[in-house]
């Protein structure tokens, strides 16, 4: 069996109690053993990310990690160059040639809209995903899984999903669930088909009601009770409304070293998005007030600066104010781990009270 080419262990806190867990359709089981996963490993929740356990009083979240980008090229390229966790992961080549899919993983990207300086300072890279060799591992293995056999990946993240839906109900609070934790794809394109039997199972055994049919894997959860997907994303305009029209709430990004990407930023303030904007301040100093945000049209916007980093459930952020265009949640740049130390100016805005030119065009004014 071609899981047998790599048998590195889980990281333990990405597992659920097996004991209590409804045991996974034979199909998606064995489909899962072809990359050494197992449901439970899916999904990162809980005391696992620093982020979504912030908000653990007010959501049970859960994020899915894939490799970013280009990563998983690398993982199965060796390259002295790049640090251990950014280069060649140990038995993925081999799995991914047994499987057939050394040239589709080769030539994919995970992060079509990502810009050259959030490639270098990636959040994959930080926390575990930059010194955890395991989890870099996982990371790729679901990724190939996802290429495998798209269809079934789906059905998996469901049953994943239901599991932690079912631990957010016991819990009482609402389940938020992020699809694209450190990957960018359109999962509200995806159609997922569900058979009568099937759908009845997982409504039965999770509590979860779901109609058999086609439709999205953020279709289907937006449509539970107390159930919030959301997502932060880089991607054009029409994404980002395709994606809020199948119910998940999306934050969209500033991409300052972009070409455009102010424009892009200020396009989607516009259709009423939030904007995060990463910046260079050290933790615990004060944030500014509010952002002026200029593209190159001459457009300007006021936006309202919130703390981004309290926790990551956006759902909840405030409205606008009378007088403001929308709001922005600051996020401080966090260590890439084996990232160019000359990509963070052009990435995030320095904290300065002076106008600054971003590198993609625009400019940016924070008042205190």
């Amino acid at each position: 069996m071609a899981s047998a080419l790599f048998s590195a262990p889980l990281p333990s806190f990405a597992r659920l109690s097996s004991a209590r867990a409804p045991r996974l359709p034979a199909e998606l089981r064995s489909f899962l053993a072809l990359f050494g996963l197992t449901v439970d490993s899916l999904l990162t929740y809980g005391e696992a990310n620093t982020k979504i356990a912030k908000g653990s009083e007010l959501a049970f979240s859960a994020l899915l990690h894939l490799l970013p980008d280009r990563s998983l090229a690398r993982a199965l390229t060796p390259d002295s160059h790049l640090s251990p966790i950014r280069s060649e992961l140990p038995g993925l080549r081999a799995l991914a040639a047994e499987l057939g899919l050394l040239e589709k993983a080769l030539s994919v990207t995970l992060c079509p809209f990502s810009s050259d300086a959030c490639r270098e300072l990636c959040l994959a890279f930080s926390g575990r995903g930059g010194i955890s060799l395991p989890v870099a591992s996982c990371r790729a293995r679901r990724s190939l899984a996802f290429l495998y056999d798209r269809n079934l990946f789906l059905k998996c993240l469901l049953w994943a999903s239901g599991l932690c839906y079912r631990k957010a109900r016991k819990a009482s609070l609402l389940f938020a669930c992020r699809l694209n934790g450190t990957q960018e794809l359109p999962w509200h394109t995806y159609r997922l088909l569900l058979s009568e039997e099937e759908a009845s199972l997982f409504s039965a055994l999770f509590g979860a009601p779901i109609a058999p049919g086609l439709a999205s894997l953020p279709d289907r959860l937006s449509n539970l009770p107390d159930c919030a997907p959301y997502d932060y994303s880089k991607a054009p305009l029409s994404w980002l409304q395709g994606a809020r029209s199948s119910g998940v709430h999306v934050t969209a990004s500033l991409a300052a070293d972009r070409q455009g990407g102010s424009r892009d930023a200020i396009n989607a303030v516009l259709a009423g998005f939030s904007l995060a904007v990463p910046i260079l301040l050290p933790k615990g100093a004060p944030l500014p007030s509010e952002i002026w945000l200029t593209d190159s049209r001459g457009t300007e916007l006021r936006l309202l600066c919130i703390d981004g980093d309290l926790n990551d459930l956006r759902m909840h952020d405030p409205l606008p104010p009378s007088g403001f265009h929308g709001v922005a949640p600051l996020l401080r740049l966090k260590r890439s781990r084996g990232s160019d130390p000359l990509a963070a100016p052009r990435f995030a805005l320095a904290p300065s009270f002076e106008r600054q030119a971003l590198f993609g065009g625009g400019s940016a004014l924070f008042v205190k």
